[in-house]
Formats: C-alpha cells, structure tokens, sequence
C-alpha cells in the first residue's frame, strides 16, 4: 500500500495597480526592514506570486522612478495565505492605497488607515511643511523671535496631530468595538503623551484585544503610566544610597520641589546634564534650601556607578538597585531612555513628568516664586 502527502505551502498572490506611475518600484519589507518581495511598477501595473514568509505586519514602499520627490511613509499591511489586490494611488502617495481581500485583520487595518487619511492628512500636511519650512534657508535665516514663533507653531500643529491620532483610535473602536487588533494600533501611537486617555480607550477594546501580545504588553504599560500623570503619588525608588541605606520619602520633605534624575554612567548626555546642574542649575533656582535633586542610576556595575558619581562631583543623593534594564525604578517610574525627568513637589506629587532639561531651570523657579 503506497500513501502519499503532501503540505502546500502559503503563498501571497499580489495584483497590483498604480494610476499616476508608469514606471516604479514596489516593494514589501518586513519589521526588520528587510526586503522580502518586490516587482517592477511597468505601465502601471505590478503583481507578486511567492511563498508566504510568515503571516504579520509587514511594510509597502512604493518608488516612482520618474519623479523622486513623491515620497511617502511606508504603508502598513498584514500579509497571509491568499490573494490580495492593491491599488496605489500614484498622484498622492500620502493616501492609504486601496487593498481587496478576504484577510480579517487586513480589512481593519484598510479600514483604521483610511479613517487616518480621512482626519489626520490636513494637520500632518501643515506639520510637514512647517518642518520643511524651518530647515529651508528662508527658515534658518530668521530672527530669533521670528524664528521661535515658528517653532513654536510647530510643537502645536504636532500637539493637534497627536490629539487628531487618538481620535481616530477612539473612532475606531467605536465602529469596530470586537476588533481583535485594536490594541496594535494603541501599541503604535504616541500613548506616552497622554497614558490617561489612552488607558480608557485600551479598557473599551475587546477582551480578545487584551489578551493579543500586543494587548498584554501595551496593558501592562499604560496600567503603570496611568498612575505618572501630573497629580498623582510618585513611586517609591527601590535600592540604596551609597551607603546601603535604603530611601525614605520623608527625609525629603523639607523640599518645595524636587527633581529626579534618571541616568546612567556610560551615558554622555546625563553626564553632561550633571555639570550642567553643578555649574548652572544650582546657582540658576538660587534656593537651594527649597529644591533637591535625587538621581537614580540604571546601571549594573557598582564601580561604574560610584565612579561616575565622584567624576561628576554629584553631591545629593543617590539610588540605585543595580538591577540594569531590570531595575524596578524602570518600571514603576515608566522609563525607557536616559536621561529622564521628573519634577515633584515636597508631598512626592507629580508636578512634571519626562520634562526636558532645558526647561527644568524655568519650571523650578516658576513654582517656586509663586509658592
């Protein structure tokens, strides 16, 4: 008796068409960036016929060799077994090509982006032309008021786009209220600007949303920056001093303000940032019975640790559990680079979380002439 199998393996089967591009490239990388399929764009028209890689996310770049200066942000797209038909619109690569097919996930992802298009083109438009605009030469060549009013026009035309974004998550789930890839989209928004906001949206998703990897990872960390905002009890910080003396809130107490320092030895941005406060910061808030400064290291070595801390002549406390990427102080205090920030007021309130250095000296003065 002779038994024979046989496995077909998946496939993705592209036909593709791009009205407004003659001749092109169209091309599909993975989340490493890697290319892993592509074709000529001839006539405007493309299409792919390979074995399935893996099913996921995957990125669309789309090239028009015959004018180089239409550029766009790759388009996202979630790729399995089947058939797919993409239409690229060539006159305005900004917009979310049109994709046909019976992918669940990929119809969502159709759908989410297009609503983008629909509230968020106009606002991100002006944030690239007021970004083109300032590193123009007509841009560089303006006074310094002039030229921060223009700056300043962009942090704000950047405020109203990151707002327009988490409408459009919002919009979303209101529409699609079972989608089980809702919180990818949360995952890959600026949540860390507004965690309070971004926290209610994540508890109206789907329960099988929340228990996806995505959902369970960016659960799990708006939980915790939910509790960072401005208002709320700041963590206690794990570790000890260099003494070994564990941290005690109320030794602080006597403090208006304090700011704490996230840092690590082999970071040269907070070890300039610490001259910066001994040359500059102290003497700047000129009150120095009323402010204090805790620095909490990141690193794993302790000689690292106590020799930065005498190189930068760092004379307030210091904590560390010496724990690396693993310290507790990460996590509760949501840090994800150093240097960090945080502003606190004597009660160990937030007042200021992931501030930037440059403010800090205005924003501790500030507080402090008007307590």
């Amino acid at each position: 008796m002779l038994i024979a199998g046989c496995n077909r393996a998946d496939r993705i089967e592209i036909d593709g068409t791009s009205p407004g591009i003659k001749s092109g490239v169209f091309g599909i990388v993975d989340v490493l960036n890697k290319p892993v399929y592509g074709d000529n764009i001839v006539d405007g028209k493309f299409r792919i016929n390979e074995i399935l890689e893996y099913p996921g996310y995957y990125q669309i770049k789309v090239t028009n060799m015959l004018d180089n200066k239409l550029t766009h942000i790759p388009y996202e797209v979630y790729l399995e077994n089947g058939k797919y038909n993409i239409e690229i619109n060539g006159n305005d690569l900004t917009k979310y090509p049109k994709i046909k097919t019976e992918s669940k996930i990929q119809n969502e992802l159709t759908a989410y982006y297009t609503l983008a298009n629909e509230l968020v083109a106009d606002v991100a438009q002006k944030v690239k032309e007021e970004r083109a605009f300032l590193k123009s030469s007509a841009g560089k060549s303006l006074e310094g008021t002039a030229y921060l009013a223009r700056v300043d026009k962009l942090k704000e035309l950047q405020d109203q786009q990151t707002e327009v974004e988490a409408s459009v998550i919002e919009k979303f789930i209101e529409k699609y209220p079972k989608s089980a890839i809702a919180a990818h989209f949360i995952k890959n928004a600026d949540y860390k600007s507004d965690p309070v906001r971004y926290y209610a949206l994540y508890n109206k998703l789907s329960d099988e949303a929340k228990d996806s990897e995505e959902g369970k990872e960016v659960g799990g960390k708006l939980s915790g920056l939910a509790k960072l905002v401005p208002g709320q009890t700041a963590p206690d910080i794990y570790g000890t001093d260099i003494k070994g003396k564990a941290f005690d809130r109320n030794a602080f107490k006597n403090k208006k303000i304090i700011l704490i320092d996230f840092w690590r030895a082999g970071n040269e941005v907070s070890r300039q940032n610490h001259l910066q406060m001994n040359s500059k910061l102290l003497f700047q808030v000129n009150n120095d019975q009323a402010f204090g400064i805790i620095s909490i290291d990141l690193d794993e070595n302790k000689e690292y640790w106590l020799k930065a801390i005498k190189e930068d002549a760092m004379k307030w406390p210091q904590f560390s559990d010496l724990k690396g990427n693993e310290s507790k102080n990460a996590e509760a205090w949501g840090i994800s680079r150093v240097p960090t920030y945080y502003l606190l007021d004597g009660n160990w309130k937030i007042l200021k979380r992931d501030i930037p250095y440059n403010d800090i000296s205005f924003e501790i003065t500030d507080y402090l002439e008007k307590k």
